[in-house]
């Protein structure tokens, strides 16, 4: 018998290896993501509220400090896509024609979908500007 429960439990289980803390980062990048888009909503009120307010937000926005943490809150929208797209194969079985389709399948059109989908947002955005 393994011992007398409750076992204690160590605080830096995420130190333990690799796995852990590609799992911590995505729970983390959750949270940034989730920051960030809290803080476009605010942006997306004050252009509510008059041409003035937008510009000042424009400004901030400018900034080479926020260009970072653009570029920051991107790798973990990246990681947490990718991650999320390695784990669908895991835990859903597609059948095709009665066979089920290869994970590696499913991946790479989640990907090819991400892509797509990214390509139509740009065309919006170059066509409207």
């Amino acid at each position: 018998m393994p011992g007398p429960l409750p076992r204690a439990k160590s605080n830096a289980w995420w130190n333990r290896g690799w796995p852990y803390r590609v799992f911590l980062l995505r729970e983390l990048s959750a949270v940034a993501v989730a920051v960030y888009i809290v803080l476009l909503l605010l942006l997306v009120s004050q252009v509510r509220e008059g041409r003035g307010a937008f510009n000042d937000h424009l400004d901030l926005l400018e900034n080479p400090l926020f260009w970072i943490i653009h570029a920051v809150i991107l790798g973990f929208a990246q990681l947490h896509t990718s991650t999320w797209f390695r784990a669908v194969p895991k835990s859903m079985r597609v059948k095709l024609g009665g066979r089920a389709v290869p994970p590696e399948a499913m991946i790479f059109g989640m990907y090819a979908l991400w892509v797509g989908a990214s390509l139509v947002v740009l065309a919006a955005f170059l066509v409207e500007w």
